[in-house]
């Protein structure tokens, strides 16, 4: 099974006749960097690292996940200090400081701590046309673990993993066309969805596991979306519409399980 630890980026497609295949063949895509062993400090039930973690600044973007406690994201809070945090949030300090609090059932000592890479790296970018993505687990992403932009057709990813990405696991915008057959979408960071389809997308998913992530399972703000055989659980949302009257989606044999 190969590891890579750098963004993999698809540019070569094929035809609707003959679609080009990237069969990674179990491949993880893994951009996380451990920072167990870094000097942090612990002040009652709050963690702190004195100073930039790794040279990061301050993160103003709370959109995303900054850190990760094995494969638990923790949702970054946009006011208050470090006596204001529940378990599994984190925030920043002005001089780029971070200070969080563990997630309910993870135990310091016994889990690692998990910085994402620098910059908005996503770890699966696809760039093509006609293009079948199948047998990748994307992981510790800065952004999406498959990022598409453009205008792409005739995209389909097929028994994908995207797990404990700081925004989304998958993320299509602008103008594509993507099909989804066999994923399982969680523990990703991105307040908006684990899956999030936007801008004038056209998407379908299929045969879908998505659950554990922080925003909806899906969220949709494209042009029309289409999900299927899916089972959510351990969502507190199955579905985020951001215009309803703008975005058509149909739904068919979802399960949503509420734990």
């Amino acid at each position: 099974m190969e590891i890579r630890r750098e963004p993999l980026i698809l540019r070569q497609g094929g035809t609707p006749e003959a679609p080009a295949v990237f069969d990674g063949k179990g491949m993880i895509v893994d951009l996380g960097l451990d920072v167990t062993d870094e000097p942090w400090r612990r002040e009652g039930v709050v963690w702190y690292f004195d100073g930039p973690l790794r040279g990061r600044p301050a993160s103003t973007d709370y959109q995303r996940a900054g850190l990760f406690v094995d494969e638990v994201p923790l949702r970054i809070v946009r006011e208050g200090g470090p006596a204001d945090l529940a378990p599994g949030q984190m925030g920043y300090a002005e001089d780029g400081s971070i200070f969080f609090r563990w997630p309910v059932g993870k135990t310091p000592g016994t889990c690692r701590i998990i910085l994402p890479p620098e910059g908005l790296k996503s770890c699966v970018v696809i760039a093509c046309s006609h293009i079948t993505v199948r047998n990748i687990t994307a992981r510790h992403a800065a952004n999406d673990g498959f990022n598409i932009h453009g205008r792409w057709v005739g995209v389909r990813l097929e028994n994908v993993k995207a797990f404990s990405n700081g925004d989304e696991g998958i993320s299509a915008h602008d103008f594509v066309q993507m099909d989804v057959d066999g994923a399982e979408v969680a523990w990703n960071g991105s307040s908006a969805g684990g899956v999030a389809d936007v801008n004038h997308c056209i998407t379908t998913y299929r045969n879908c596991e998505v659950h554990h992530n922080l925003g909806a399972a899906f969220f949709f703000d494209g042009q029309t979306h289409r999900v299927t055989d899916t089972k959510i659980h351990h969502q507190d949302q199955d579905f985020a519409i951001r215009v309803p009257e703008k975005t058509k989606v149909e739904t068919e044999r979802v399960e949503w399980v509420r734990e």
